[in-house]
């Protein structure tokens, strides 16, 4: 079995989060109380965990087989483990151990902690055993969980990491560069930067082990921290001891130079639609849709116009998946035994004129089960005027001497370009004027700083074999490159 271990990052909690959620389901809330449910499911909601995640107070490792996640396994900085699942149709082929013991080589290593500890499930007991736990007392009950608390003593002198090596990305602006930003845009400058050093440097672990089912015959099906993860310990704000260092380079839309003109006479200001259906037990359901709000445009009726568009927008996927599903989305909701309908938008406005307005937004979750876990990315530009919205087409003559321009650029901002190979330039320039071929090629562009760059959001099928995952590609122009592509738009007037 050839095993990838490595710390997830943030489009990676969901997943990781409903593979607990189907072991728990299946395997604990049986014979849990109604109350120890209730914690748990409060526990697991992604905006506890995305939360403290970005705070630095979990680190969560992800167990990978031909891009599968097996298991998976959160370690707070003191060396307690809150959560290790692994998934049901994988348990007993020793991913449980190696999850464990790089969470010890980790430990040890990077966090330099003595000890390894957990509240288990009485179930699991003799699991933990297995990999050299003990009890340190009696079993525990807390808001209607029973719990063994057990520990480990971590050997400081005889850690070595084996194998370890870092896998590039597919295309610099993926989702390891996106959640590369949001997590340093979300920390202060001067929180813990040393151990940040250290966590970023390790990101990317990659162990090829072998099998273990040899060696250790047990069931690692779950084992689970029953004091909700924290219990009384409160992580110190700064438990690296030293300082951060910047990052290098950050990359996905936060990684877009902005460009906002600090003398517009108008505010932006965020606003967000939440729901959680807390009430069914058979499937999740949850939103978290932020986007931002003008206040101050001279006429109140274009106002309204702009805000109702970029909430639209921002809300598509919600719609799409749920408010007005579409049919394949209730057909897999059928079929799931256990439904999930999850949705994240986050968005960064990247240019702001006086006149006009663009925003991208980034989404992330579940259309109906934890297959169908999905990234987008949309743009939204539109004049402050009259709140006219301008498309690709709208904007630039898609003549065959832009198209090839434009098709030389996005080769040379594509690591792997074959998606451009797959369609001739007229299919291509279908789809920049709005044929997405049943989704695949979705159009985007964005003004910064810079310029403005024009590409596709690319959506294949997940049993598509060109399917790349998430990715997005935008070919760059400076605004005086575009100027011999540029339409009549008033777009254009509005821009100088």
């Amino acid at each position: 079995m050839i095993m990838e271990i490595r710390m997830l990052e943030q489009p990676e909690l969901l997943p990781a989060l409903h593979l607990v959620w189907e072991v728990y389901a299946d395997s604990i809330a049986p014979k849990s109380s109604p109350e120890g449910v209730a914690a748990f499911q409060k526990f697991i909601q992604y905006d506890y965990i995305s939360e403290v995640w970005q705070r630095r107070e979990l680190i969560f490792f992800g167990a990978y087989e031909n891009g599968t996640l097996c298991g998976t396994l959160a370690l707070r900085p003191d060396g307690h483990i809150a959560l290790f699942f692994v998934a049901k149709e994988r348990q007993g082929q020793g991913i449980g151990r190696i999850l464990f013991d790089h969470a010890y080589h980790y430990c040890a290593q990077y966090l330099h902690g003595s000890r390894l500890t957990v509240n288990a499930d009485p179930d699991a007991v003799e699991r933990y055993i297995h990999l050299g736990m003990r009890p340190v007392s009696g079993e525990q009950k807390r808001e209607g969980m029973c719990y063994v608390p057990m520990e480990m003593y971590v050997n400081l002198s005889m850690v070595s990491l084996k194998n370890q090596r870092s896998k590039a990305p597919w295309i610099a602006l993926g989702a390891f560069g996106l959640i590369l930003v949001l997590v340093f845009s979300f920390i202060g400058v001067k929180a813990g930067r040393e151990f940040e050093r250290v966590l970023g440097h390790q990101r990317n672990w990659n162990d090829d082990e072998p099998d273990y089912d040899d060696d250790y015959d047990y069931d690692d099906d779950y084992y689970f921290d029953y004091d909700n993860g924290f219990g009384d310990y409160e992580t110190p704000y700064e438990f690296g001891g030293g300082l951060y260092e910047e990052p290098e380079e950050i990359s996905g839309i936060w990684a877009i130079p902005e460009m906002i003109d600090d003398n517009v006479t108008y505010e932006l200001n965020e606003d967000s639609y939440d729901f959680l259906d807390d009430e069914k037990q058979s499937m999740v359901i949850q939103f978290n849709v932020t986007y931002p709000v003008v206040n101050g445009l001279s006429d109140a009726s274009v106002e309204k116009k702009v805000n109702d568009i970029l909430k639209e927008r921002a809300m598509e996927t919600v719609k799409r998946i749920y408010d007005e599903p579409a049919p394949e989305i209730k057909e897999r909701v059928i079929a799931e035994q256990y439904p999930i309908l999850m949705d994240y938008v986050e968005y960064k406005v990247c240019y702001a004129s006086e006149d006009f307005l663009c925003v991208v937004y980034e989404d992330y979750g579940y259309e109906g089960g934890q297959s169908y876990y999905v990234q987008h990315l949309r743009t939204c530009n539109i004049s402050l005027k009259d709140g006219t919205v301008y498309e690709v087409k709208d904007i630039v003559k898609l003549s065959d001497t832009f198209l090839e321009d434009w098709l030389s650029r996005m080769r040379s901002e594509a690591e792997d370009d074959t998606f451009l190979a797959e369609a001739d330039l007229e299919t291509l320039k279908k789809a920049l004027e709005g044929d997405s071929q049943d989704g695949v090629y979705e159009v985007i562009y964005f003004l910064d700083a810079d310029g403005i760059e024009i590409g596709f959001d690319l959506n294949y099928a997940q049993d598509d074999e060109n399917d790349r995952g998430y990715v997005w590609v935008t070919a760059p122009f400076t605004f005086d490159e575009i100027e011999s592509h540029a339409s009549g738009s008033s777009l254009w007037k509005e821009l100088g």
